[in-house]
C-alpha cells in the first residue's frame, strides 16, 4: 500500500463516519490527479465507499476543452465516474480572476454535491503554507492564520482536505513512481497572481534557509486551528447569555458588559451561525463602535455582503438586506384563493381572515394594503380604535418592518396585520 494511502488518506477517510461518498475535484494537473488515482484504487478494495470526480471547465483558457476531454479520458481507464461543467467565466473588469474563477468553481461544486456527500480537493502542506502567508499579509486574525480546515460543512454535506499532510514533492514522486498523464496549466506560473508569486517567488527563498518551512507553517496553521476551535467552543457556551428578547438577536446592553474582544468574538460567532458571511475588521469595528454605542433612539446600520445590522431598543439584528418594496401598492385579494405578495416573498392564506372569511363579500371585499401613516385598528377586547402606529410600538415592531407588513381589510375595516394582531367579527 504506497505510503501517502496508509498514512493520510486511508485514515481520513475512516474518521468520516457520516460520509461514505465522496466528490473528487479534478481538474487534471498533478495534485488532484494523485487523488483521483489514489481513490480509484482504495474503491476496488473498499466498496462501500462511493467515489466519482468532477470537472470544472472555467472557459478561461483557450486549452480548457482538451483539459476537459484529458479528463474525461483519465476518468474513463479508472472507472471512474465523472461530472463534467464548463461556465464560460466573463470576468468584470477590475475583478479578481483568482477570486471569481475561485467562487464560480464551489458554486458549481455546491450545485453538484449530494445531501450528505463530501466533496474532496487534493490541497497539500505547501498549499497550506501559501494559504497561512496570504492570510498573514492581510492581517487576518485566528480564523485566516488556521488555514484550510481538513474537514468544514459545505453545501449539503462537508468538504474534506485528505492530504494536508502530504508535501508537493511527495505527490509528484507518486505521480512518477505511477507515470500519471497530468496537465500543467500555464497560468500556475504566472507570478502576478498572489499565490503564484510566493509558490515562485517566496518559498524557494525561504526553503533555502529553513528546509522545513512548508511543514513548519503547516504545523502553525493546525495549532491555530486548534485555538479557533477551543475559542468558538468557549463563545457557543457564552452566546446563550447575552441573547435578545426576540429569536435571533442580541442584547445591546449585555453586550457592552463585555470586553472588546469577546463583543468581537461574539459577534463574528452569533453571524456565523446564522449563516451570514463575516465582515471585515473594518465592518466589525463600526459595528462594535456605530451600532453598540449608539443612543437607544438611534437608527444605525451597518452593511455588507448579504447581511444588515441594525438595532431596535436593545436589540441588535442581523437580517438579510431589505429588497425594494412599494408600499402605496394595493391588492385586490379573492380570499377563497393564495395570494402571493411578490416583493416580500410572502403567501396569503384565506385562513388568516378566520371568521371575517364569510362576511367579506357582503363588507366590500378584501384587500391587502401597507403602512402610509394614521391608520387604526378597533380592538374590542380593549375598547375603542387604537392608533396602527402605537400597536407596532407595543408589539416591538422594528421600523423598517413596518411598512413590509401586510395589512388585511375587510371593506374599511382593518382586521388583520399579518403575523402581529387579528381581530374578529
Amino acid at each position: 500500500m504506497p505510503a501517502i494511502v496508509a498514512k493520510h488518506l486511508l485514515p481520513f477517510l475512516r474518521q468520516q463516519q457520516t460520509a461514505t461518498r465522496f466528490l473528487i475535484a479534478f481538474s487534471g494537473g498533478l495534485d488532484s490527479h494523485v487523488l483521483l488515482h489514489l481513490c480509484a484504487a482504495l474503491q476496488v478494495q473498499y466498496p462501500y465507499w462511493q467515489f466519482r470526480a468532477i470537472h470544472i471547465d472555467h472557459g478561461l483558457q483557450a486549452e480548457s476543452p482538451d483539459w476537459a476531454a484529458h479528463c474525461g479520458t483519465v476518468c474513463g481507464l479508472l472507472a471512474m465516474p465523472l461530472v463534467q461543467v464548463a461556465l464560460h467565466l466573463q470576468i468584470p473588469p477590475g475583478a479578481s480572476l483568482e477570486a471569481e474563477a475561485r467562487q464560480a468553481r464551489y458554486d458549481a461544486f455546491a450545485q453538484h454535491l449530494q445531501t450528505d456527500e463530501m466533496l474532496l480537493t487534493a490541497h497539500h502542506q505547501d498549499d497550506q503554507a501559501e494559504t497561512l502567508l496570504l492570510h498573514l499579509l492581510r492581517g487576518s486574525g485566528v480564523d485566516g492564520l488556521a488555514a484550510m480546515p481538513a474537514v468544514r460543512a459545505f453545501a449539503q454535506g462537508w468538504l474534506g482536505r485528505p492530504l494536508l499532510g502530504c508535501s508537493r514533492e511527495d505527490l509528484a514522486a507518486y505521480a512518477h513512481q505511477h507515470a500519471l498523464h497530468y496537465l500543467q496549466d500555464p497560468s500556475n506560473a504566472d507570478s502576478r497572481f498572489d499565490r503564484n508569486f510566493l509558490r515562485h517567488q517566496v518559498m524557494p527563498v525561504l526553503r533555502q534557509r529553513w528546509p522545513a518551512v512548508a511543514r513548519t507553517f503547516a504545523r502553525a496553521a493546525r495549532l491555530q486551528g486548534e485555538s479557533r476551535q477551543l475559542l468558538h467552543d468557549c463563545v457557543q457556551e457564552k452566546l446563550p447569555y447575552y441573547q435578545g428578547s426576540c429569536s435571533g438577536t442580541l442584547a445591546i446592553s449585555q453586550l457592552r458588559t463585555a470586553s472588546l474582544a469577546l463583543q468581537a468574538a461574539l459577534l463574528r460567532s452569533w453571524l456565523a451561525n446564522a449563516g451570514f458571511l463575516l465582515p471585515s475588521a473594518k465592518k466589525l469595528e463600526r459595528v462594535l463602535h456605530d451600532v453598540l454605542l449608539a443612543s437607544a433612539d438611534a437608527m444605525p446600520c451597518v452593511c455588507w455582503a448579504g447581511c444588515e445590522i441594525r438595532r431596535y431598543r436593545d436589540d441588535l439584528y442581523a437580517i438579510r438586506p431589505l429588497t425594494a418594496h412599494d408600499a402605496a401598492q394595493v391588492w385586490y385579494w379573492d380570499a377563497h384563493q393564495t395570494l402571493v405578495l411578490p416583493t416580500l416573498g410572502i403567501t396569503l392564506i384565506p385562513e388568516m381572515l378566520g371568521a371575517w372569511l364569510p362576511l367579506a363579500r357582503d363588507a366590500g371585499g378584501v384587500t391587502v394594503r401597507f403602512r402610509q401613516g394614521g391608520e387604526t385598528m378597533e380592538l374590542p377586547y380593549r375598547g375603542g380604535s387604537h392608533a396602527l402606529k402605537h400597536l407596532l410600538q407595543e408589539a416591538g415592531i422594528p421600523p423598517w418592518q413596518r411598512e413590509r407588513l401586510p395589512l388585511i381589510y375587510v371593506g374599511e375595516r382593518l382586521v388583520n396585520v399579518v403575523g402581529v394582531l387579528q381581530v374578529n367579527p
